[in-house]
């Protein structure tokens, strides 16, 4: 149960981050908020250690980089697969990849269920496709770049999860925040990478100063962001690996609820068949 409610609260705070990442991404990069956020949640992360602790052991911080290296490599590879698109495809492809890998890993390390357990599993992959569906977008078939890069965030995402898995039970929060300094400093040498090629090209374009609230979306991006990294964290070290990465995966679950309430969004028919599907799911995994 506890597994459960802390599975499907991380990817709805996920999904917050998203929803500000993608509101910042309006004005400003996404590499450049991607790479501001990361560094925005490992400055908030460090302020929680009075609360859960932070022990750095050698098995924490090695999982810790090797998460982090993965991180940096599959958020990457996902907005790259985002700007090739079309986006209603390759968004719930990564995201179902993503619980894909640490569930297969997950029946190979001894994780079992009955059969409503599976059908509960089931369904949820399902809702994953249905809510991250995006109505009304370009429905051409994906490139096979596309599909490449899809294919590798959804691999990066769930090898996070396997890896963080094996932290220590006893290190609090000292995995996630190695992954997220390796995270960020990976992310912002190709920040500096772009800025000094674009710098080469002699691109002297006058660019347009980017609103206040544009920067505080950022902070609220990296903020959620890293705060779902504390509930998933929680989630491994309460329960099964194959529950938490399904549970994770329904992360644009967060970001219609935002854009509903925020932007007054209507929700399309098939997102809200997911939705309720990932409740009635979630609800059926609680008591399997």
């Amino acid at each position: 149960m506890l597994t459960v409610i802390l599975g499907f609260t991380t990817a709805v705070v996920y999904g917050f981050a998203d929803f500000f990442g993608a509101i910042a991404s309006r004005k400003i990069s996404s590499l450049k908020v991607t790479a501001v956020s990361g560094v925005i949640g490992f400055v908030f992360l460090s302020t929680m250690i009075p609360f859960f602790g932070a022990k750095f052991s050698e098995l924490a911080i090695i999982t810790g980089v090797a998460a982090g290296i993965a991180s940096a490599i599959g958020i990457s590879a996902l907005y790259a697969s985002l700007a090739i698109g079309p986006i209603s495809i390759v968004s719930p492809m990564g995201a179902v990849l993503g619980a894909l890998v640490p569930l297969t890993f997950g029946f190979f390390i001894g994780d079992r269920f009955g059969p409503i357990g599976w059908a509960a599993l089931a369904l949820i992959l399902i809702a994953v496709v249905l809510v991250g569906f995006v109505p009304g977008a370009d429905v051409r078939l994906p490139s096979a770049k596309g599909l490449f890069f899809a294919t590798i965030a959804g691999a990066g995402i769930g090898t996070i999860l396997i890896v963080l898995k094996y932290s220590p039970t006893d290190s609090g929060m000292a995995s996630i925040l190695v992954m997220r300094l390796v995270s960020a400093i990976f992310l912002n040498f190709v920040l500096i990478g772009v800025w000094l090629r674009n710098r080469a090209k002699n691109d002297s374009s006058v660019r347009e100063a980017v609103p206040g609230k544009f920067w505080w979306a950022v902070v609220a991006a990296g903020v959620f962001d890293s705060s779902a990294n504390i509930f998933f964290t929680l989630a491994l070290r309460s329960g099964s690996l194959s529950v938490v990465s399904v549970l994770t995966a329904l992360y644009p679950l967060g970001t219609i609820i935002l854009a509903r309430l925020v932007l007054k969004e209507r929700i399309a028919k098939v997102q809200m068949v997911g939705v309720l599907l990932a409740l009635g799911g979630s609800a059926i995994l609680a008591v399997a």
